[in-house]
């Protein structure tokens, strides 16, 4: 895998918790902790790992969250 920067992993934390959030509505941070912590070696939600590798595709490939998304 490709070496990032602190800033392109930050960038793809915003942008997997911006996915999350529009595809549950969810701002319980609780629900990603749990869905994201390893069960026997694995994510115990696989869809939470999926949304990361996807935001992590996106910033390596030059595509960071846009500026005040969250933000009325």
């Amino acid at each position: 895998m490709e070496k990032i920067t602190s800033k392109q992993a930050y960038e793809a934390m915003i942008l997997m918790l911006y996915e999350y959030y529009k595809a549950s509505g969810s701002t319980d941070i609780a629900d990603i902790l749990s869905g994201g912590e390893y069960i026997d070696g694995e994510p115990a939600d696989i869809g939470i790992w999926y949304m990361w590798e996807e935001a992590l595709e996106k910033i390596i490939n030059g595509h960071p969250p846009k500026e005040k998304r969250f933000v009325n």
